[in-house]
């Protein structure tokens, strides 16, 4: 019995080592891949569902990012562009638009700062695999260290084999609601004019600005 409880130990620990070792070699591909990109245009379907009434929203749109720090979304409710150093959030149904400094803790959450900033903060597990649009995907969780502030209590991503391309972000904020991002006809060889990151607001919006 003693033989059988040490032999499940070392198996235990074996399997936590080799898969810390698979999930970090996942993150670096990933990183890698981001690294060399400059262009990056998808579109996305986030679903989000609210702890407290049960209730689900279901929005689509368009994701494009620029050199890393330049992003725009699109959907029909609403419009965010950041030029790297400003953040302009339009609200359609209001006409309203919001301006803002770009804050070194309230960033969107692009697929690429995903890879490169939390692995520092956070704890990666590698979660299993699935299959997303007949294609296998590592499930990857990052989970915030003792000693971080943060807003979410994880963060999953999905990761497809050998293209190391994110497709799919599941966000858990510490209320217990969650928002899941699923990206489609990702492009990364298109040229994005620099026009598209920058606004421009019309006599007729009510313009808050922040700065």
């Amino acid at each position: 019995m003693k033989i059988y409880t040490i032999g499940l130990l070392l198996f235990t620990l074996a399997f936590q080592f080799v898969q810390a070792k698979d999930v970090k070699d996942i993150i670096k591909k990933v990183q890698k891949k981001y690294d060399d990109i400059e262009n990056f245009e998808a579109s996305f379907e986030k679903i989000e569902t609210f702890q407290l009434t049960g209730t689900k929203n279901v929005t689509s749109g368009k994701l494009y990012v620029k050199n890393g720090k330049k992003y725009r979304f699109e959907t029909e409710d609403q419009l965010i562009i950041s030029d790297g150093k400003t953040v302009w959030t339009h609200n359609r149904i209001n006409n309203q638009v919001l301006i803002d400094k770009v804050r070194k803790n309230s960033g969107a959450l692009l697929p690429r700062d995903i890879l490169f900033k939390f692995p520092k903060t956070h704890y990666a597990t590698l979660l299993g695999e699935d299959k997303v649009n007949n294609k296998k995907a590592y499930i990857v969780k990052l989970e915030p260290k003792e000693d971080v502030q943060n807003y979410f209590s994880f963060i999953k991503i999905w990761v497809i084999d050998k293209k190391w391309q994110i497709v799919k972000i599941e966000i858990a904020d510490l209320n217990g609601n969650k928002s899941i991002f699923k990206l489609s006809k990702i492009s990364t060889q298109k040229e994005l004019p620099d026009e598209l990151f920058t606004f421009k607001a019309m006599p007729d919006m009510d313009v808050v600005d922040m700065r």
